[in-house]
């Protein structure tokens, strides 16, 4: 079974977030991610996950303005 790993900031482009949200979303627990070396890679069954889960572009914190 082949696994497809993404780094960081294209999984941060592929969900329209930033890349400080895939970490923190990986730090939270909410995005599995894998230690390989010193990079931190996301499985694309996990991009596949939120998108289907409806989180990514509609997910904007409490307060948070748009536009910026």
């Amino acid at each position: 079974m082949s696994t497809n790993l993404i780094a960081i900031a294209e999984a941060a482009r592929m969900l329209g977030v930033s890349t400080f949200t895939v970490r923190r979303l990986a730090n939270s627990g909410e995005l599995k991610t894998i230690n390989v070396g010193a990079r931190r890679l996301v499985p694309f069954s996990e991009i596949e996950r939120v998108v289907a889960n409806g989180a990514g572009k509609a997910r904007r914190r409490k307060g948070a303005r748009a536009g910026r």
